[in-house]
């Protein structure tokens, strides 16, 4: 008994079909994140921990969007790096996300954030998410980097149907937390007052991620 030629060809497209898809990306390893609050040496954080003015820190407190009238804010930062070193940091803080499987090019709206040190609005800087286009949601990050602070924005996006909009903050400053300190990377969560509250659901801390030097 056989397949025939018509059989033969979809056997052959199937097994072609199976070995060109792609495997999934190894899942992350999430530690456990422990405070490890104290150690926060950053311009403009006052004795509360508190930043309440951009323009005295290196942290951002919002991205932003460039409108007809200047630059309008759009989203709450959420999550802080805390470098040992600036030369390279950016780039280190987004390597826990690549080897995650997260994409560096992807489909996305420009954003800004101010850089109180030449008091200019910087295009982001480094960018990942999840996926590419987003289309059924994903965890997606907008980064800057001034002095030895990398400054993050992190959020889990709605569906693209047709445009994106925000599903949760908390959600991925969590998830976050816990991907860098699976790899070894210093969490205090919620240790920084940014005074940015913003619906749906961010509270207006930002968690502070401590690079670890090996």
């Amino acid at each position: 008994m056989g397949f025939g030629r018509r059989g033969v060809l979809a056997a052959l497209a199937t097994g072609v079909g199976v070995a060109l898809v792609p495997a999934p990306p190894s899942q992350p390893q999430l530690g456990r994140v422990q405070s490890a609050d104290g150690r926060l040496q950053i311009d403009g954080v006052d004795a509360e921990g508190t930043i309440r003015d951009e323009r005295d820190s290196p942290v951002a407190r919002y991205h932003y969007k460039r409108t007809d009238d200047g630059f309008e804010p759009t989203s709450p930062i959420n999550v802080v790096f805390d470098l040992e070193r600036a030369p390279g940091g950016l780039e280190r803080v987004m390597a826990p996300l690549e080897d995650a499987g997260w994409v560096r090019r992807l489909e996305e709206y420009t954003r800004y954030a101010y850089d109180a040190d030449r008091d200019v609005y910087v295009r982001q800087q480094a960018t990942a998410a999840e996926t590419y286009y987003g289309t059924s949601g994903r965890r997606h990050v907008r980064c800057w980097q001034f002095g030895s602070v990398v400054s993050m924005q992190a959020h889990v996006d709605t569906g693209a149907r047709p445009k994106h909009g925000i599903e949760s903050y908390t959600d991925a400053r969590e998830y976050l937390s816990r991907l860098y300190a699976g790899e070894g990377w210093d969490v205090s969560p919620r240790a920084l007052t940014l005074e940015n509250a913003q619906d749906p659901d961010h509270d207006g801390y930002a968690t502070v991620i401590h690079e670890v030097e090996p």
